[in-house]
């Protein structure tokens, strides 16, 4: 028998970078997200940069936002198979514990570990963006913009929360507004060289 010169482990590779570089991504998403709604147009649904939005922001971040989830829940499953005396599994399970300890959800009932908030990402039904009122000046509110009047022009963005709801496999429901800060805060104090 003829022994295969790659090193091959038959396992699932996750790079650990590629899933911080898309961390990056959707906090970045979060944070331009309020720009693009302070600089368009309430009203106009067809300018440019709110089409743009309308075209990409959602399915954006839908997916970054599974991708993350599973690629976090694959590593976790691949830690958790190395002997218990593993360095490298024994680091992991320091930094787990840790950001098991973040608060994933507002108004958390179900007190969600990251493993847990990955699950909830995964098998969510529903994937609702939410949205609040912009408090500073939109661009185009001149007066209010540079104190000579009152804000005339009222404008949302998205809040960095997502709804999440879905079923247990025993048919009760359930509900999770997510914190996508938290979970990036999570994610990257867990799969970081830091």
């Amino acid at each position: 028998m003829q022994s295969n010169s790659m090193n091959y482990q038959g396992t699932y590779k996750i790079d650990r970078q590629s899933v911080l570089q898309k961390t990056y991504y959707l906090l970045c998403l979060f944070f331009a997200e309020k720009e693009i709604s302070r600089r368009s147009s309430p009203g106009k649904q067809d300018a440019p940069l709110r089409s743009l939005e309308s075209m990409f922001f959602e399915s954006e971040t839908s997916k970054l936002l599974l991708e993350i989830a599973i690629a976090v829940r694959v590593v976790d499953e691949q830690m958790n198979k190395l002997p218990s005396g593993d360095p490298v599994r024994a680091e992991y399970e320091r930094r787990k514990a840790e950001v098991d300890t973040l608060p994933y959800g507002l108004f958390d009932d179900l007190n969600l570990d990251l493993r847990q908030t990955c699950n909830k990402i995964i098998h969510s039904d529903v994937m609702e963006l939410h949205y609040t009122d912009g408090v500073e000046a939109h661009e185009d509110d001149a007066a209010y913009k540079y104190g000579d009047g009152d804000k005339t022009i009222e404008w949302k963005h998205w809040n960095g929360y997502v709804r999440l709801c879905g079923k247990t496999t025993r048919g009760s429901e359930w509900y999770v507004l997510l914190d996508v800060e938290v979970y990036v805060t999570g994610v990257y104090t867990l799969l970081s060289n830091n």
